[in-house]
């Protein structure tokens, strides 16, 4: 589906997320989290204070909600984290909406990547190595031990604590060259920890790959791309000159590489058309994407399935519907259920206005699977498009029941009730999706809003929601309090 939320940076200039672009948001209105939480962090406060901050991340990025995207990257991390040790909780795993190699990794098992770190890969384990390493920075709970740690020096703030979390999780070539020129000596702590931790890392990282069924080469191979992108960063820092990545841990790692037997490991068919949406969607403009899938095509080898599918969604995207028909159904014939095939002729079928026919094709889809967000979201949406907002709004309350942290299902529902007139319902699934996003003053004036829109009859309706919101005051009083 081609509707996406993507919230609004509060700061401009986001080449990466590195640490110049956290501590610009850590100084932002959050909640205070101050005095002596953090001095000890057992899994289950990691799990709790986790979930917040990734709330909060996910209201502040550029993150994007895309079903199909968000149904790879969480089996391939999931598929990872199964193969390694210590493992505490449950991992959920995001996309940042930015064209540079990045992933990063919070409290309590959440992991972000750059779409861009998906795009510059060659193979699926190069991306997969990314995500293993997240994974062990989080096993070995080098963040717990870092915010522990600094919360020795001077008690953490929630936003304090969000920077420091980057601090320690994010690879320093992606921007602690930056953050080491705005704040000078006082990173230097916070620098030498991440080093003492990369290696390690890297080690365990290395391990849950080749667990996996991954490609231990990889991962000196993609050290070797993040390397030749910051070639020419400015070698007078301080920073640059005392952590040569390429002459140590590109050649670190690839030793270690060797170690392993050698192996090929073919793609995943879900890798290859997901690095073609990202791509066609995330990676260039519109115009550029339709040229770069033309040219693709046109070169010895280049007809292949995610190629078409990525000129399918160039054509979708520049609104050229009977081209993105013509290429997007016979890769639908070939593979009659495949989900990103059925998202693009969905998307297709409803910018040619065939509302029926999308209709007709999700139903049998959402037989086949009815919790599946891809299919519902797509199902929802042209239910919504077609009028039928009493269907869109069954589907996406079903969906929230399995998935009640979906950004998309929320705008979605929010939608459907502002198309019915049905304003009470519209401002508290608004409120609802606030809520996602850590925005609790936010939330608690929607559900005021809902509350006005109430007829005086509707008692039960008005104390139900009057719950909700002292739920939410009372739990964004106790991050205040703690």
């Amino acid at each position: 589906m081609r509707l996406k939320v993507v919230k609004t940076v509060l700061f401009s200039g986001l080449l990466s997320i590195s640490l110049l672009s956290l501590t610009l948001l850590a100084q932002t209105a959050l909640p205070d989290i101050g005095g002596n939480a953090f001095s000890t962090i057992t899994p289950e406060k990691e799990k709790q204070l986790g979930d917040v901050l990734m709330r909060q991340t996910r209201g502040q990025l550029p993150m994007v909600y895309d079903p199909l995207l968000d149904e790879y990257i969480n089996a391939l991390g999931n598929r990872l984290v199964a193969r390694a040790n210590d493992v505490k909780f449950p991992f959920k795993f995001y996309w940042v909406n930015n064209r540079h190699i990045n992933a990063f990794a919070t409290l309590g098992g959440n992991i972000a990547s750059h779409t861009g770190t998906l795009a510059v890969s060659d193979t699926e384990s190069e991306f997969a190595s990314v995500i293993a390493h997240e994974i062990a920075h989080v096993t070995q709970r080098h963040i717990a031990r870092f915010v522990e740690a600094q919360n020795q020096k001077a008690p953490l703030s929630l936003a304090a604590l969000l920077g420091a979390i980057v601090l320690a999780t994010v690879n320093p070539e992606a921007g602690m060259a930056a953050i080491y020129a705005t704040q000078g000596a006082s990173a230097q702590s916070a620098i030498n920890f991440t080093r003492s931790n990369e290696q390690e890392a890297d080690r365990i990282g290395m391990n849950i790959l080749v667990e996996a069924g991954f490609d231990p080469a990889a991962v000196p191979q993609f050290f070797t791309k993040l390397s030749e992108q910051y070639r020419f960063a400015n070698q007078q820092l301080a920073f640059l000159q005392t952590h040569p990545l390429s002459a140590a841990r590109v050649t670190d790692t690839r030793l270690r590489a060797q170690q392993f037997p050698q192996r090929f490991v073919p793609d995943s068919m879900d890798y290859t058309l997901s690095k073609a949406r990202v791509l066609a969607r995330y990676q260039h403009s519109n115009q550029d994407a339709l040229l770069i899938f033309q040219r693709k095509l046109a070169e010895p080898g280049g007809n292949t399935r995610a190629n078409r599918y990525g000129l399918a969604i160039a054509q979708l995207d520049n609104k050229a519907y009977e081209d993105a028909l013509q290429t997007i159904e016979p890769l639908l014939q070939q593979d009659q259920h495949n989900l990103y095939y059925v998202d693009v002729l969905t998307d297709v079928l409803l910018g040619l206005g065939q509302y029926q026919r999308a209709l007709e094709m999700l139903e049998q889809e959402y037989l086949l699977r009815p919790n599946n967000q891809v299919v519902t979201l797509n199902y929802a949406n042209a239910a919504l498009r077609s009028g039928s907002h009493r269907l869109a709004i069954h589907l996406l309350r079903n969906l929230l029941y399995y998935k009640d942290d979906n950004i998309l299902a929320y705008d979605l529902l929010a939608e459907a009730y502002k198309q019915l007139e049905d304003f009470a319902k519209y401002y508290e699934a608004r409120a609802d999706l606030q809520y996602q996003l850590a925005n609790y003053p936010r939330a608690i004036d929607d559900l005021n809003e809902a509350l006005n829109h109430l007829p005086n009859e509707a008692k039960l309706e008005n104390r139900r929601i009057e719950a909700k919101k002292r739920q939410l005051q009372a739990e964004f009083a106790r991050l205040q309090r703690m």
